[in-house]
């Protein structure tokens, strides 16, 4: 049995830097002990209402996420921002936060509530930047997102996981991600190529869990149609992960930010091959600005002259084979890696 909040009596958000807990101003007269079911139901009502309001910002929100997102934990809740509620917020993000409220409309947190249950429906879940659940090692990115679509389940030992970004050489990035997989980490990589799904293979066969980064929101089968077979593996045993909305589709553009959470959602980030300006240099560059470190073969890094320049300033790693590999791989995730407590 667990206490009832009366109604009308609202509650409050208070919190810590980095987490929200719902607090009812009630005396002990004002309590009655109840199914402890209902309690429950009340709790997760306002979660909605929580998450809800963290969509209705983000869609309001005319410039980078990021900042949205780094504002809502910073006034350790959205439902206070969206009532105009800006205390404690620094300049910068007054402003930010001023102009995305005078963007939202009529309608905007009840719209959220119902994209809500309808991912429900579909079997998906929504994670936002104020939940425990929320990864710990894209929570430190400077670009870390206000929510993620869920299909399957993160788990509290993913914070030690790894990377895998590769364009064409599937051999190498087979041989890797199983080894990595064997030694405990799990493995991150997108869901859009053959060599990413030759990556979810190895790491599974390895006994390994995967995060596959859908390039395309969490209801859209498009990316995956081809793939569905292993996006239905990977959400059984792993998750399958989306930082759009859920009806988006796949685009070059939406290819291109997925390497946000790819890397996010990394200790650390193992490079398999890739030329300059391609997709693994841009993950290269996003990784090493937010402090992952970034493992690339000696081939690569004596073939690749940018491999060197992007990283004169360190952040990057040479090994010579996958042993190598292996072991520094499991040191970094061991020595930087932030668990979220669950």
């Amino acid at each position: 049995m667990k206490p009832h909040i009366r109604a009308p009596v609202p509650a409050r958000w208070e919190s810590t830097p980095q987490r929200i807990t719902c607090v009812c101003p009630l005396s002990v007269p004002e309590l009655m002990f109840i199914p402890e079911s209902a309690f429950e139901m009340v709790i997760s009502m306002s979660s909605i209402k929580e998450k809800a309001a963290v969509l209705a910002l983000t869609k309001a929100t005319a410039g980078q996420w990021h900042h949205t997102a780094r504002v809502i934990r910073a006034g350790c809740g959205a439902l206070r921002l969206v009532d105009g509620d800006f205390i404690g917020l620094d300049e910068d993000d007054r402003a930010h936060i001023a102009d995305v409220v005078r963007n939202l409309r009529p309608g905007d947190l009840a719209w959220a509530e119902r994209l809500i249950a309808d991912a429900r429906t579909r079997g998906a879940q929504l994670i936002t930047v104020l939940e425990k659940e929320y990864p710990g090692n894209l929570e430190l990115a400077y670009d870390l997102q206000p929510f993620l679509w869920i299909r399957g389940r993160l788990l509290a030992n993913d914070y030690r996981a790894v990377a895998v970004i590769g364009e064409h050489d599937i051999d190498q990035a087979v041989q890797a991600a199983r080894a990595l997989a064997g030694a405990g980490l799990t493995i991150v990589a997108g869901l859009r190529s053959e060599i990413d799904v030759a990556i979810h293979k190895a790491a599974l066969s390895a006994g390994g869990r995967t995060l596959a980064v859908l390039a395309s929101g969490i209801n859209e089968p498009a990316t995956v149609d081809e793939y569905a077979s292993m996006a239905k593996e990977i959400a059984a045993d792993g998750a399958l992960v989306s930082q759009f909305w859920p009806d988006t589709a796949f685009t070059q553009r939406t290819v291109e930010l997925t390497r946000i959470v790819t890397c996010g959602l990394a200790a650390a980030v193992h490079v398999v091959d890739g030329r300059e300006n391609g997709f693994s240099f841009r993950c290269v560059e996003g990784a090493l600005k937010t402090g992952k470190h970034v493992f690339v073969h000696q081939r690569l890094h004596q073939e690749q002259p940018w491999i060197a320049q992007a990283g004169f300033r360190g952040g990057i790693t040479t090994v010579q084979d996958i042993d190598a590999l292996c072991r520094q791989a499991v040191n970094i995730v061991d020595m930087t890696s932030q668990p979220t407590v669950y």
